[in-house]
């Protein structure tokens, strides 16, 4: 296999042929079979095969009918180059014909699925359509807008000059979260976009509004192919806003951060969202933030990109003032808190990604629960952002009391761990002898888990079900207030006197010291008089001490 044959193939598609080069080694073929690439495609790219076959357990079921295949002889050494069959060539001439259809620049796994499928009579081919594969589903696959391809030249490393964050590559993942709501402001979003002129949308919304829920909900739909026809093949990145002044505090001059937007936009059709962009002007950033919108705000200028910026109210005002020019360039997205009836609906939608994290139960009223719980205890903190923490720290809770696996079976897992990662990278610097090894290392070790499993007789545990009582456990535990007070303040109405008194305190309170302002809330809505003016005498004879 020539490495000009595989040119146009993204980097997860040239792993998969890598795969199934590996796979008939080991089970000692001559030649690479059509099976052996549709192992190397699910091993390599589990996205795809979770949207195709709608469950990791028809996945593995395909990878173990073609395990069960018989060995044509002893496994072959890596070092052997193995030709593909007939079959395989006339797979790979359909994939890049599919490519083309859609046009497509580069050959993805997607269409390498389709050439298997095309090549009718072929293994790979009827094991794709006894698991409910069809044609019509691998089109649809290969039509949706393709934002992979040969490796990129804008560096990914974190905390480097031009990090970006390529967000449709994750939403073809599966891996961002759901967008939940915000339809009008992923619209407008979306409309601002397809505008000839401020054609950059500013997301605009306090501290955990969802403004970054938003933008990884348009790179979903970008990558789902669920926007206008002038969207359909955009890319969108994203890099923080302080990561471009940490590129001016490292030394890098004006010169070598302009070349690193220009490295960005060496992508096809590139979006880049810059988050807390609206922000640098309220921080007080110094001459690096003035460098950094002065490079964006040229290229914004020059219509030679577009982006997409997020930023606070205050941080929005601030960058008028000081960065007018830049400022003009985008067209402003309001983005308000939801209510709480929203905010439910959001943590609902959220709520199986949360408990597959922590492998727990997550009851509806526990959403509720931390929606209300929230509203009382993390009033200076918006919905949905703080609600979210509540439920994340109660499925926390619930990890950390369930405890681990037993010292030997944990060792064990580790071990697979290091050994699945060291044939991954002798797999990508070609070592293939030394990924073999790694390979059979790997069986072995995953024949002692069993028995140790086995052995154990370790059963799978009930998963815990998160209730309201644990949200009010974690708020007591934030506050080291006993749980009945935490209950007692949660029974009270929302009645005006409670919220007024509420937002008073908090105004005038430092944001280290707001976790009791609910209990003091409480206190001071039904005591007398007198006993208010005793607190008061108190905390002033406190101050003065």
């Amino acid at each position: 296999m020539t490495g000009r044959m595989f040119e146009r193939y993204t980097e997860t598609a040239r792993k998969a042929v890598f795969y199934a080069r590996y796979e008939a080694s080991q089970f000692g073929c001559p030649e690479i079979e059509t099976e052996h690439i549709l192992l190397g495609i699910l091993r390599v790219d589990d996205g795809l095969a979770l949207r195709l076959l709608h469950s990791p357990a028809l996945a593995d079921a395909i990878r173990a009918r073609i395990e069960q295949q018989p060995r044509v002889r002893k496994k072959i050494s890596l070092s052997t180059d193995l030709p593909l069959t007939q079959e395989c060539r006339r797979v790979l001439a359909y994939a890049a014909e599919e490519a083309g259809r859609v046009k497509h620049q580069h050959i993805g796994t997607e269409h390498l699925l389709l050439g298997i499928f095309r090549e009718q009579s072929c293994f790979g081919a009827r094991l794709l359509r006894e698991h409910g594969v069809t044609l019509d589903q691998l089109r649809e696959e290969a039509a949706r807008p393709t934002t992979a391809g040969p490796p990129q030249t804008v560096s990914t490393e974190p905390g480097t000059a031009g990090s970006y964050r390529d967000l449709t590559a994750a939403a073809r993942k599966g891996t961002l979260e759901p967008l939940i709501g915000r339809e009008r402001e992923l619209e407008q979003a979306i409309q601002i976009l397809s505008r000839r002129t401020r054609n950059n949308p500013a997301l605009i919304g306090e501290s955990g509004v969802g403004r970054s829920a938003i933008v990884e909900g348009l790179a979903q739909r970008i990558a789902d192919g669920s926007v206008p026809i002038q969207l359909a093949d955009r890319q969108m990145f994203s890099v923080d806003a302080t990561s471009l002044i940490a590129s001016r505090r490292q030394g890098r001059s004006a010169e070598q951060v302009e070349g690193m937007f220009a490295a960005f936009m060496r992508s096809p059709n590139p979006i880049l969202c810059v988050e807390g962009l609206f922000d640098l002007a309220a921080a007080g950033s110094g001459w690096g933030a003035v460098e950094a919108m002065h490079v964006l705000e040229s290229h914004l200028a020059r219509g030679a990109l577009q982006c997409i910026a997020t930023g606070t109210p205050s941080g929005l005002q601030h960058t008028i003032e000081k960065a007018e020019l830049l400022a003009r360039h985008f067209a402003v997205v309001e983005v308000l808190a939801p209510d709480e009836k929203e905010a439910v609906k959001v943590l609902l939608g959220l709520k199986q990604r949360y408990e597959e994290f922590h492998d727990v139960v997550i009851d509806d009223a526990a959403i509720e629960a931390a929606v209300h719980a929230s509203g009382r205890f993390l009033r200076y903190r918006n919905l949905p952002d703080r609600a979210l923490d509540l439920l994340d720290e109660a499925g926390a809770r619930a990890k950390v009391r369930g405890g681990g696996e037993p010292p030997e079976v944990a060792q064990a897992l580790k071990r697979i761990r290091h050994l699945v990662r060291a044939m991954e990278h002798a797999m990508a610097t070609h070592q293939f002898d030394e990924a073999r090894r790694h390979s059979d290392e790997e069986r072995k070790e995953r024949e002692n888990l069993r028995l140790l499993r086995e052995k154990q007789g370790l059963q799978v545990a009930t998963k815990k079900t998160i209730t309201p009582e644990d949200i009010e456990e974690v708020i007591a535990q934030r506050t080291g207030a006993p749980v009945a007070a935490v209950r007692r303040v949660l029974r009270e109405k929302e009645a005006g006197e409670l919220g007024r008194i509420t937002d008073e305190l908090a105004a005038q309170t430092p944001a280290d010291c707001r976790e009791w302002i609910p209990f003091l809330a409480a206190y001071l809505c039904h005591c007398s008089d007198e006993d208010a003016e005793k607190l008061v005498q108190a905390i002033r004879a406190a101050k003065r001490s």
